[in-house]
Order: structure tokens, then sequence, then C-alpha cells
């Protein structure tokens, strides 16, 4: 599954997740070495995107799929559309927005939080007080931005965990047809 040996846990180490998505991820999976670790990752997932909050659960999601597309991360761009099609949430494929969410039909506010987080993710040292004040414009609130934050920051993390230890896909990783099909 991964670059490091697993071992076996406790079937409870993993309940949550299990219970929310019917299998255990593969990025828990390898890191069996240490439980401890799985569960404040899970823990800190949980928070900030299955707790209710500033954003709903699809721009999280889609955040979160964004992010991860701009970082390379096949485990979780996998990951984050199956949840997309498990939350039955309407709207474009989800694959469509990881490759280009200008070419959805995503209302403009949604593409504009994409727009700032993909470059958050790709230059964040260039993200300043004109790219908030832009999301202002589109009717994002203060919250909402942090929550935007957070949730680039936890993709990335994810997707860096994925890469570095090397998690293979809980699924199969679907492809858009080509243009013209």
């Amino acid at each position: 599954m991964g670059y490091l040996q697993e071992v076996d846990l406790d079937e409870r180490t993993f309940a949550q997740w299990k219970d929310m998505f019917g299998f255990i991820p593969n990025l828990f999976r390898a890191q069996t070495l240490r439980p401890d670790v799985i569960e404040a990752e899970a823990a800190l997932a949980g928070t900030i995107l299955l707790k209710e909050g500033a954003l709903s659960r699809a721009r999280k999601e889609y955040v979160f799929l964004v992010c991860s597309a701009a970082n390379l991360s096949t485990y979780c761009v996998t990951a984050h559309c199956e949840i997309i099609r498990s939350l039955g949430l309407k709207g474009p494929e989800p694959e469509q927005i990881a490759v280009d969410h200008h070419e959805s039909d995503l209302p403009a506010a949604d593409k504009a939080l994409l727009d700032f987080v993909l470059k958050l993710t790709r230059q964040g040292k260039k993200v300043g007080h004109t790219d908030f004040d832009a999301l202002r414009a589109h009717g994002f609130t203060d919250p909402q931005i942090l929550e935007a934050v957070v949730v680039t920051a936890l993709a990335k993390f994810a997707n860096l965990l994925s890469h570095g230890l090397g998690a293979t896909p809980d699924f199969e990783p679907k492809l858009l047809p080509a243009v013209g099909e």
C-alpha cells in the first residue's frame, strides 16, 4: 500500500472513518506504525472538513479538491472526487473542477474562491490584502475566508503526506472524456 511497513491496529482506531466512508483510507493504513498520529490527523480533518463551519461542506470539498489537483496528489484528488459523489452534491463532475474549475458551471463566487486557494497553494507569499478584498467583493465573510485558508493548509498537508508515504488511491481514478467525445 505504501513505502512503510503496516501493522494491524484495533478497528476502533479507524471507526469514525469506516462509519463515514465504509472503508479505512490507505493514507491512514500507511501510518499504522503511529496510531497516535492517525488519531490526531483524523480529529483535525474531522474538525476542519466535517464539522459545520463558515463554509458549506461542498465548498470545503471543492477547495480540497482544487488544491490537491494543483499539488498533483492523485491520492487526494481521487478520494475527494469520490467523497463529493458520496455526498450527493449536485453540480459539475468533480473531475472537471479538479482539471479546470473555470470550465465548470460553478457560480462566479465559487470560482473566485477557488482562484484564491490556487494562488495560496502555488504562490502563498504573493497573497495579500487585495486577494482578501476580492473575496469580500464576492460576498465572502472573514470567517469563510479563514476557513478556506485552513482547508487549503489541510489539503497541502494531506497531499504531502500521501506523496511521502506512497499511499495508493482507495478508488480507481476516473478520467474525463477527451474534448469532442
